[in-house]
């Protein structure tokens, strides 16, 4: 016979073929070497015994030949994966179970990657991203070291910077636009020349600004978002180079922002990404204050320049200027560079990556609770892997085979966790609170499927290594000779293995969880220094054309605070610059005593409020000493202020700050000047930026004396605030028909607003730990169920020669108990490592709150104690007549 070219490729007509011309070859052979022992004197069944101990396995034999062929890893493949397939088929609910477990993994882990990619690993929109740079101003001596720039600041590191591109700036406020429908009211950017342009991004319609559109007296230009066109002109193609009023001004519009276009910055630079409309400052910025810091400063980076060059720059020219401005809030400034991006997420990374983490333990508990299920299976297919290896399947072949099986399982897992995620994404995009803008970029695109094929490659692989190895080296003999029901000792010693695992990492999720939840508690229960409760808000703008002096606005707001206090059901009006929560970046400045001498002058920062009469009164803060604000303290009068309990203990310890002097940064036609003024008043201190921190201390100023664009009333109403929103319209509406309300809600939604960071992570915290704790307890209530069943004979033997029912349940549940135990334990050392880390997201609480410890410890002690006498009931129901029949 002519002898087979094993390399030669085969095509699928031609198989069949080969594997026969296969057989006929080696049976030529056998044939062969049966004819040699013959002729040698043996006999003729000796020789055909002899021949076949030589030989080995045929079906060895014939593996070792069709490894040899090319392409043969492809037709095995095909192979293993339709046995695969009808070893999944043959047990249903086993698939399924595997299947949704691994989904639920899987899809937790696709979520949150898909938040991780979206917020984190996945640059700016921004032509060049990676060279933007935010520059910080840091104010040492004041305790400010992420504070904004003033207009000199920038136009210095403009002039004298050599490592940057550009450099710009913007400021947020908001502008009343009257002139198409309705007044509204909306976020206004004012921004320098050539900020748009500086981060790359080309308008969807006309053109940006530039330089000459800045300089003082330049023709008033604007350019609108693709939100604000669509809604309020229609998306009019013809848009660029019509006019619209804004605060009573006409602008012409020279362009529209892209549809997606957003401004991404970190929280605390108090740059919301909804801004509506640009505008340029049309002002000499290099002649404004020094220390008016109000600028977000950009920077573009030259090529090749890197961020620790530019930043000592930056210090270079800080330190000019310090030796420039001797007698100036300059003298202990200093800026920091950072990349925009590291900027922005910041604040939300170490939320992002403990979530991330906290998936990747999750996983493992799925992957651990499928290779539970998968050598629970063992007991029906050790028989068939002894008959395989016996016939000559090396045991590489074996692990192969159970390797592809168990992928297999996986990526059809990971296919349903593809649902899961992608619904768990949009839940978390439908739970995420407004502050965190950056997750508008979130989406399911390539990187999250590839994400999501490789979790389920690497996951099939994990669980399916152990079983692998634990079918592949039994022994074959004994396997055959029990019939496949022997149980091995060291599979059921790393099942108790993967159990105790199992619970440690749920222990560590619960702690993280309840930590979360504990924080949260604190923060529904911190005092903010004011009760928002039945207080209606809005905020009105009042055009600079048909107002245009301070005591035009000031006449006006006063009337019209007059007017809504005379409205039913309400209790007392008053108005505030800028409400507390609110996302407008807030005034504050310097403040010090009289008598200090200029040296020390520009130590002490504190947010200023403009206020009317009765603010504290509407609000609920308390006063406890002096008066609030009357009517007659207008700009005729001595300036007068009130100063909170931070500020006044700081300034004057021990003392009382009734008839002291502060001189402050006061408001006055729009610009800002220093005045001395008298302190009225002490109110108790509320918190105003954020819950978790006290935040700088608070002067308030007659809003008479001291006038801003920008006014949010406060309505203390008598029952639900949300039923005079109709009223207070049409009474705004009434006094002029032109101001746009704006923000029109109770101060509630504000303080809710506060608390919508910790809310949402303490929501996917308690998610993700109750999900391992659901699979967990499955876990326990699996392996102790399977081990009930395997000693089923035994339990029966040991009732018939007269154990009690309760000792057999005492036996169960000790020895189910035990790996639980050792779990607790596990995760009790693994959270005392690993929470610190999330020591920034907690408030109130510490990361070793012996409390969290000890209340999860008992809850998942009892949720796993129930899972254990589920079975251990089963085993004490056993029929010892029929234990003893089997045996």
């Amino acid at each position: 016979m002519k002898p087979m070219n094993p390399m030669k490729p085969m095509n699928n007509g031609r198989h069949e073929n080969w594997e026969r011309e296969l057989r006929e070859e080696l049976s030529h052979h056998f044939e062969k070497q049966v004819e040699a022992l013959i002729a040698e004197g043996m006999a003729p069944e000796e020789a055909r015994r002899q021949a076949k101990l030589q030989f080995g396995a045929v079906e060895g034999v014939k593996q070792d030949c069709r490894e040899q062929r090319r392409g043969f890893w492809l037709d095995a493949l095909l192979a293993d994966l339709r046995y695969a397939l009808r070893m999944l088929r043959k047990s249903p609910a086993f698939a399924a179970i595997a299947i949704l477990t691994l989904a639920l993994g899987i899809g937790a882990n696709t979520a949150i990657f898909s938040v991780l990619n979206g917020v984190i690993l996945k640059p700016l929109p921004y032509a060049q991203p990676d060279r933007l740079a935010l520059i910080w101003t840091d104010l040492k001596s004041a305790g400010q070291t992420r504070a904004p720039s003033s207009g000199p600041d920038m136009i210095d590191l403009q002039r004298r910077s050599r490592l940057f591109e550009g450099v710009e700036g913007i400021w947020v406020g908001s502008s009343a636009i009257t002139s198409v429908g309705e007044p509204e009211q909306v976020k206004l950017g004012f921004v320098t020349g050539d900020f748009l342009s500086l981060l790359g991004v080309a308008p969807a319609r006309g053109r940006l600004f530039n330089a000459q559109d800045n300089f003082k007296g330049a023709a008033p230009t604007i350019i609108l978002s693709d939100g604000l066109w669509r809604r309020r002109f229609g998306a009019d193609p013809q848009i660029v180079g019509k006019t619209v009023k804004a605060d009573g001004e006409v602008f012409t519009i020279i362009g529209v922002m892209p549809e997606n276009f957003r401004l991404i910055f970190a929280e605390d630079a108090n740059i919301p990404p909804d801004v509506q409309a640009f505008m340029t400052f049309r002002d000499d910025l290099a002649r404004q204050e020094r220390d008016s810091n109000y600028l977000r400063v950009v920077g573009r980076l030259k090529p090749g320049v890197t961020i620790a060059q530019a930043d000592a720059e930056a210090q270079s020219i800080a330190a000019q200027l310090r030796a420039e401005y001797l007698v100036d809030s300059k003298q202990d400034e200093s800026f920091e560079v950072l990349p925009l991006q590291e900027d922005t997420v910041r604040a939300i990374r170490p939320a992002v990556l403990a979530l991330f983490v906290g998936v990747g333990l999750v996983l493992l508990i799925s992957c651990a609770n499928v290779a539970n299920l998968l050598l629970a299976r063992s007991g029906t297919r050790q028989r068939e892997i002894a008959l395989r290896a016996a016939m000559g399947a090396t045991r590489g072949r074996i692990i192969r085979q159970l390797l592809t099986e168990s992928v297999l399982l996986s990526l059809l897992g990971g296919a349903a966790g593809l649902i899961l995620g992608w619904w768990g994404m949009n839940w978390l995009l439908a739970l995420r609170p407004k502050s965190l803008g950056v997750m508008e970029s979130v989406q399911f695109d390539f990187a999250v499927l590839g994400y999501a094929f490789a979790v389920s490659l690497i996951a099939g692989i994990v669980f399916g290594l152990a079983p692998a190895a634990e079918y592949s080296g039994g022994d074959m003999i004994e396997t055959l000779k029990s019939g496949g029901k022997g149980v091995v000792a060291g599979k059921s010693r790393f099942r108790t293995l993967l159990v105790a695992s199992e619970v440690a990492l749920s222990f560590v999720l619960l702690i993280g969880s309840g930590l979360m939840i504990r924080t949260f508690v604190r923060l529904l229960n911190v005092d903010s220094g004011f009760n928002g409760d039945r207080v209606l808000t809005f905020q009105l703008s009042l055009p600079p054309a048909r107002y245009p002096t301070d005591p035009d606005r000031t006449r006006v707001l006063y009337q019209m605070q007059k007017n809504l206090a005379a409205l039913p059901g309400v209790e007392s009006v008053g108005a505030v610059h800028r409400l507390p929560f609110d996302d407008y970046v807030n005034w504050y400045s310097f403040y010090w005593k009289a008598d200090t001498p200029p040296a020390e002058q520009n130590k002490l920062l504190a947010d200023h409020r403009a206020t009317l009469p009765g603010f504290f009164h509407s609000m609920g803060i308390p006063i406890v000493a002096g008066r609030d604000f009357s009517d007659s303290d207008d700009a005729t009068r001595q300036r007068v202020l009130v100063v909170d309990e931070l500020l006044a203990q700081r300034t004057w310890p021990g003392e009382s700050a009734l008839g002291k002097e502060l001189n402050v940064e006061v408001c006055k036609e729009g610009g800002f000047v220093r005045g001395t003024g008298v302190v009225i008043g002490v109110v108790k201190h509320a918190r105003n930026l954020q819950l978790t921190d006290d935040g700088r201390p608070q002067v308030y100023q007659s809003f008479a004396q001291s006038p801003r664009e920008i006014l949010a009333y406060t309505v203390r109403t008598m029952g639900d605030p949300q039923t005079l929103v109709g009223a207070v319209r049409a009474e705004v509406a009434r006094f002029d028909a032109d101001l746009p309300l704006a923000k029109v809600r109770p101060m509630s939604e504000y303080v809710r607003l506060a608390r919508a960071a910790s809310r949402f992570t303490m929501l996917l915290a308690a998610a993700l730990a109750a999900l391992a704790l659901i699979l967990a307890s499955i876990g326990i209530y699996g392996v102790t169920s399977y081990s009930v069943s395997q000693r089923r004979n035994e339990m029966g033997i040991r009732i018939a020669l007269g154990a009690q029912r309760r000792d057999i349940l005492k036996l169960v549940l000790s020895q189910g108990m035990g790996s639980v135990a050792a779990g607790v334990s596990i995760g009790l050392l693994l959270s005392l490592l690993l929470m610190p880390a999330i020591a920034g997201l907690l408030f109130g609480v510490r990361p070793t709150d012996a409390l969290t410890y000890g209340a999860v410890a008992l809850f998942l002690s009892c949720v796993a104690l129930v899972a254990c006498y589920v079975p251990a009931r089963r085993a004490m129901r056993v029929d010892p007549m029929t234990a003893l029949r089997y045996e």
